[in-house]
């Protein structure tokens, strides 16, 4: 018989939430300063991160794309959720970067974003997978619950009320 009691998943409490959201602070301030080494320290080195248009790196590759590319110019998240199972945190949300572009002119991605961060053993949240949908059209039109949820977005909808 097994013994092992799966973990619940919750809302991460406020002292949980404020560790988690100054993690993110950390790697939103480590990419527009392009210092590797804070974020060396904060990617997880089973780290698997999905850029919006589907471009896959493990950490390594993310390292040597954000030296190379220097692309974040600003970065904003809106309200986060954070859900824990034991010592791993989903954090989920929306994202507006802010890019440098190779021909140098600006553009902006917009989307959402699923962080999933653990508890690493010398007691530090370190991120193991990320993963960025960017915002596009939408063919059906929005339920009354979806309408609620987009109304912070700048997502254009077919047969949305005007």
């Amino acid at each position: 018989m097994n013994s092992h009691q799966p973990h619940p998943v919750v809302h991460a409490d406020d002292d949980i939430r404020a560790e988690i959201l100054a993690v993110e602070e950390r790697r939103r301030t480590a990419l527009l300063a392009v210092d590797l080494a804070t974020l060396d320290d904060l990617y997880d080195d089973t780290l698997i991160h999905t850029h919006a248009p589907g471009l896959t790196h493990d950490k390594a590759q993310l390292l040597e794309h954000v030296a190379t590319r220097q692309a974040y110019l600003d970065m904003t998240r809106g309200p986060l959720t954070i859900r824990l199972i034991g010592d791993v945190a989903i954090m989920t949300g929306r994202i507006v970067n802010r890019l440098d572009s190779p021909d140098g002119t600006e553009r902006v991605v917009r989307g959402q974003v699923i962080q999933v961060l653990r508890r690493c053993e010398d007691d530090a949240w370190r991120f193991v997978s990320f993963q960025m949908t960017p915002d596009g059209e939408h063919v059906w039109p929005a339920t009354e619950a979806e309408r609620a949820g987009l109304a912070d977005t700048t997502i254009e909808q077919k047969g949305s009320p005007a």
